[in-house]
């Protein structure tokens, strides 16, 4: 009785670590690539510059850098300057978002050595809009003790979004 316990407790144990094992694979990964288009948005903290900075990733691969003044414009209009990356450094970009959010086969965060926090350093906020979801991932400059990689650090020197840092 007890052999066909333990029998029965392998099996068991086989069938979850294979569904698990492909999980992450196929289906799911193809649908984490349909993302409609990315946000990056830096937060500045307590030190406002006079200016926002957002980056957009679109579907087709185009990325722009999107400056938005805090204040509004004498006629009341909010005025957003476009810049487009070139297409060399729009596929980098999107190379490393991919690697890091949507492959997993570059990581954000290596180590987190201690969890020391200075809240007005402010961070980065990245969104994935999905169709009918959004997934968000956010970033405390003010965090000591965590080392990011280095693909995670290019895409911030990419986008010089690391002001803060």
């Amino acid at each position: 009785m007890n052999k066909l316990l333990w029998l029965c407790g392998i099996i068991a144990f086989a069938v979850i670590s294979c569904s698990e094992g492909n999980r992450g694979s196929g289906k799911e990964k193809d649908a984490l690539r349909a993302y409609d288009s990315v946000l990056i948005e830096r937060e500045p903290g307590f030190s406002r510059h006079l200016t926002e900075v957002y980056w957009m990733l679109y579907k087709d691969g185009t990325v722009t850098e999107c400056t938005r003044s805090v204040f509004v414009s004498d006629d009341g209009k909010d005025t957003v300057r476009t810049v487009r990356f070139s297409d060399a450094n729009g596929r980098r970009v999107q190379y490393l978002i991919d690697d890091i959010y949507v492959k997993g086969t570059a990581k954000d965060i290596v180590a987190v050595e201690d969890n020391n926090h200075c809240s007005d350093l402010g961070g980065l906020y990245i969104y994935f809009y999905y169709p009918g979801k959004t997934v968000q991932y956010q970033y405390d400059w003010g965090r000591t003790g965590v080392k990011y990689s280095s693909e995670f650090k290019k895409l911030m020197n990419l986008l010089k979004a690391h002001d803060a840092e």
